[in-house]
This record gives C-alpha cells, structure tokens and sequence, in this order.
C-alpha cells in the first residue's frame, strides 16, 4: 500500500497544556529549534488550554507566532486532546503529540517523520528520556519505576502513548478516531485508543532515534505517588473492560468480573512482593504495582471513582 508523502507543511503536532508556564515555554523553545534540512516556517502546532481561565493564550502567541491557540475550558485529558484533533485540518497526514512538560531534541521531528515515510507505519513512538536531578534518591533508583523504554528501530509490538508519537492522519480526519472521554479524568486515553487502533489494523512502529527529554518533578519522588499511579492503573483496567462491554456504567455481573480480576492481580503482587522479601532483594515497582492494581480495581467495583485529572 503506498502511504501519501509525510512534510513538515503537513504534520501537526498537538500539546494539551494546563497551568504549566515554565516546562511549556521550554517546549515551545524547542520546537522553534527544530532543524528540518532548509529554511522555512516553523513546525506546524496545535496548543490546546485546558485551564478555565485560557491561562497559556498570551504565552503561546508571544513564544510560538503561528501557533494555532486553541482554549478547551471542558475539564480533562481526553476532552482536551479531543479538542486539539478538531483543529487538525482535513489535509494533514500527520498528526503528532507532546506533552507539555518536555523538550524534543533538534531532529526529532524531522527523524520522526523520515522514519514514518520510510516505514509506512500507522503509528511511529520514540523514547522520552527521563531526568530525576543532580541527586536522585537510592529508593527511586533501585525501585524500577521510572524504566527507560527504549527498542532498536523497527516493527514495534506495545501500545503506542502520547508523550512522544506520529499518527497518520486519516485515523482521524476519515477513520474518525478519537479518545474516550470515560478517561478524561483518571488518564489511559490514550492506551485505550491505540488498543482500538491496533485491533482495526493499525501497524506500529518504534524510532530510537526519535528523542525527547523530561524532568521528574519533585512532586513524583514518592513512594505514596508511586503508590497512587498503581492504584490509577487499576482504575484505568476496569474503565477499559466497562467502555469495551459498551456501557457507561458497570452490571452487576460486570462488577463481579473485576473484582474477581482485582483479586487475582491482589494475590499475584502479594506473592511477587513475598518472594522477593524472602529472597532478601529489594522489592521493585513492577513487583508491587499488581497489588496496587488490584486494589484500585475492587474499587472501581465497589464504584469508587478515582481522579487524576480532575479539580
């Protein structure tokens, strides 16, 4: 199948943004300082606000002229990058997304869309390199928690996220996607539309030339936010298997479906978490995360809600 040609003149690229001024400028500074090969204009961009009160507008226009400003006063994730996939004209074949708390690396965009050209991918991610800081705690260096996710160039399996992505963009402007506002406030909107994209066909790729840097904030060097982000996850699970049964709220019989998955994924990070005790190692993330999920999934059976997004 041959795939229409990828330009700068016809990629997009999409940053949601709410109430982070400093992380946001140094975004816009590096999209400014992307090297596309000749001189032109700058990288098309969609900047979406999702602060009540259009905090960023004066920002973006002074620090990105031509920016496309977009104001989303709706609370939420996935109503915001909703938001930013309406500005996105008819005629795009690329459709990229940021978070507004990173830097892209000079070539990243041109690198991005060599690589979506030269692969014919539906979906091409690239690595975000995490910073933790000068001294960075012993718990969080041993702890798993922040992973570098990083592959060899190529045909690549996972999921795709938005922290660092090119999507062609007929997924949206013909093919209609879009993301679940279910998710808008406990995030994994972004997981739950590339698994919809992946199941209708969608063939991933993986750049690791593609990079983009971010700084942990202070706020995150805990184990209780750690703790939360697993109990989010286990949010995330059960709100996917509700909107996969096409329901807005769970049936009984549903309800006892992720408890019961909630249990076991309970008593599979207990016995990790055991035995790596037992075995005198540290526990990691990865072993403890299970017991998390599982707990935030009894929750969300026992109709909790759970907020990662809201205000």
């Amino acid at each position: 199948m041959t795939h229409p040609v990828i330009t700068p003149a016809n990629a997009y690229i999409c940053v949601c943004t709410y109430r982070r001024p400093g992380p946001l400028g140094q975004l816009l500074d590096s999209l400014r300082a992307q090297e596309l090969g000749e001189p032109g204009p700058l990288p098309r961009l969609i900047v979406v606000d999702n602060s009540p009160e259009a905090d960023a507008e004066a920002q973006v226009r002074a620090q990105y002229p031509g920016a496309h400003y977009v104001h989303e006063p709706r609370p939420g994730i996935a109503a915001a990058r909703n938001a930013a996939l309406q500005a996105v004209p008819a005629d795009a074949e690329a459709v990229l997304f940021l978070d507004d708390d990173e830097r892209a690396a000079p070539d990243w965009l041109r690198t991005m869309i060599d690589c979506a050209n030269s692969s014919g991918a539906d979906t091409v991610s690239g690595p975000v390199i995490t910073h933790f800081g000068e001294n960075p705690p012993e718990w969080l260096k041993n702890s798993g928690f922040i992973r570098r996710i990083d592959f060899p160039t190529g045909p690549w399996g996972l999921r795709a996220a938005t922290n660092n992505v090119l999507v062609r963009a007929h997924w949206f402007t013909s093919a209609g996607y879009r993301f679940d506002e279910a998710f808008s406030f406990i995030g994994g909107e972004d997981s739950d539309l590339f698994g919809r994209m992946q199941a209708a066909g969608a063939r991933s790729w993986w750049c690791a030339e593609a990079r983009v840097e971010e700084d942990l904030p202070a706020e995150r060097l805990s184990p209780a936010w750690m703790r939360q982000r697993g109990i989010r996850a286990g949010h995330v699970r059960a709100t996917k298997l509700i909107r996969g049964a096409a329901l807005e709220r769970p049936t009984a019989a549903l309800r006892l479906r992720i408890a019961a998955e909630g249990v076991g994924r309970l008593g599979y990070g207990a016995a990790r978490t055991a035995a790596r005790r037992l075995q005198r190692q540290p526990v990691r993330y990865v072993d403890s995360v299970y017991h998390r999920e599982g707990l935030g999934m009894l929750q969300a059976a026992a109709g909790r809600s759970y907020e990662e997004y809201g205000r």
